[in-house]
């Protein structure tokens, strides 16, 4: 049917001196001409066509550099990525309180009120030759004046270490949380640019096959428009074809717009700029792999951060029950301190003192013990937790896992219908070219196709959707 511009003008002519009956039974040759090239485009899109079709002059962007360009530059890993960087400062600041502590204290001020020292009469003594030392009370008076006060201290932590130190490996533990935070959210974003990059391929496909029916129709709209006007065809299938453009108009718009946003999505997930323009690869076809639900499951156990932040939690949650029962220890520093009084009268100008410091609380109230029992029960949180996540790790692998049978299913059930519906558009067609057929089943056969095209085209789309979640499961990047 794809014949020479001539052919199809002798064949209208013929089909003219035929009848001049307005009620013709079966479409004219310029019809099934243009028709049947809408079906066959439709029809060689077994395989999705190239991006590069519509669009050669954008760069090609395939699935490996996507996934490497998101874990790089993806905003949500850097946050994620900073959480850690933040971890390692918190622990810096704990193992800082392990050395020597220096405090510095300074009071500068007026006095509000003068204050007096008095020495009675011989508090330095009574000797012979000279009497009583002071004769007689004397008084020492600090008027309200301007006065200092300096304190400074230099203290080595003793029985503290053993709290700090747990301390140290507590927070060390939340380090660890915090890069599993990170694996967890890379394997996130890996799994939504698989999802995005399919998804993009499939609407690609999808607007590429609605522009060749564009094409298609509005050719078919002028050539019908000429017969019309030489009386060789009826008002109603020249209606028809309008409708039929205006409607794939109509779709292919929605279709571009589809396609756009999901291309601001991925460049979203990549980090990049949202107006980036580029082309992607086709849908390869259903993956070789025999996964099995236990072996999904045996690598989720291993790898799936989720997991091992569960048990990261619940040593951690036992650091701090013990770092709480540690503050029944009483404080014992090696200590140096160091006062100066400065415009006091009487008071000595510099006192240094060097020895052991201790603190020490003796009733608390019960405040330490109900602390300590706190922990304890956020450790039984921890450790019920884990088992929760152990448990819903693995229905989450299952699930995917099902999804992803079930979408391999659909692209075998749906490759089958397209094949079907194919074959049966060509039988329409030869019965068609023979008068064997009319115009509406070669409509139907012809929508049929288009139709089963689209359904294998995004049952392709789902199933690798699936997959990548089911890898996200298991805890792939």
């Amino acid at each position: 049917m794809r014949g020479p511009t001539s052919q199809i003008e002798a064949r209208a002519v013929r089909a003219a001196m035929q009848s001049h009956d307005r009620r013709i039974r079966t479409p004219t040759p310029v019809l099934v001409l243009l028709l049947l090239a809408a079906a066959f485009p439709a029809a060689s899109l077994a395989e999705p066509p190239p991006a590069t079709a519509a669009e050669p002059e954008e760069p090609l962007l395939t699935l490996e550099a996507a996934l490497s360009q998101a874990l790089d530059n993806n905003r949500q890993v850097k946050i994620s990525a900073l959480e850690v960087q933040k971890s390692e400062h918190q622990v810096n600041v704990v193992r800082s309180k392990r050395l020597p502590q220096f405090h510095v204290d300074a009071l500068a001020g007026s006095l509000l009120q003068p204050f007096d020292y008095t020495f009675p009469a011989g508090s330095f003594g009574t000797y012979p030759e000279t009497g009583p030392i002071p004769s007689s009370d004397a008084k020492i008076r600090t008027p309200a004046q301007f006065t200092s006060l300096v304190t400074a201290s230099v203290d080595q932590p003793l029985t503290q270490l053993y709290e700090l130190n747990l301390g140290v490996k507590a927070g060390e533990l939340g380090r660890e949380i915090a890069r599993e935070g990170v694996r967890a959210e890379r394997q996130k974003v890996a799994a939504l640019v698989r999802t995005a990059y399919f998804e993009l391929v499939a609407t690609q496909a999808a607007v590429d096959a609605l522009r060749e029916t564009v094409r298609t129709l509005t050719e078919a709209q002028r050539v019908t428009a000429q017969y019309e006007a030489q009386q060789t065809v009826l008002r109603g299938e020249a209606l028809e074809v309008d409708a039929r453009l205006l409607r794939s108009r109509y779709e292919l718009q929605a279709a571009e717009n589809r396609l756009a946003t999901r291309r601001e999505v991925l460049n979203d997930l990549l980090g990049r700029d949202l107006g980036t323009l580029f082309r992607v690869e086709p849908i390869p076809e259903l993956s070789a792999d025999t996964l099995t639900l236990e072996h999904a499951r045996e690598r989720a156990a291993d790898s799936r951060p989720e997991l091992r932040q569960a048990v990261l939690r619940e040593r951690q949650a036992d650091y701090e029950r013990r770092i709480a029962k540690a503050d029944y220890i009483p404080d014992v520093s090696l200590s140096v301190r160091y006062m100066g009084f400065y415009n006091y009268e009487v008071l000595p100008r510099n006192v240094a003192v060097a020895g052991v410091f201790v603190n020490w609380e003796p009733f608390d109230w019960k405040r330490r013990s109900n602390k300590v029992a706190e922990k304890a029960r956020a450790v039984e949180q921890a450790r019920t937790g884990a088992q929760q996540a152990r448990s819903q790790v693995a229905i989450d692998v299952g699930a995917k896992h099902r999804s992803w049978s079930e979408a391999a299913l659909l692209v075998e059930a749906a490759r089958t219908g397209f094949e079907a519906a194919k074959e049966q558009l060509r039988v329409t067609t030869n019965k068609y070219k023979d008068e064997a057929a009319l115009l509406k089943d070669l409509l139907q056969a012809e929508a049929r196709s288009s139709e089963t095209q689209f359904q294998y085209q995004q049952a392709l789309s789902s199933y690798w959707g699936a997959m990548a979640e089911l890898r996200r499961a298991m805890g792939d990047e």
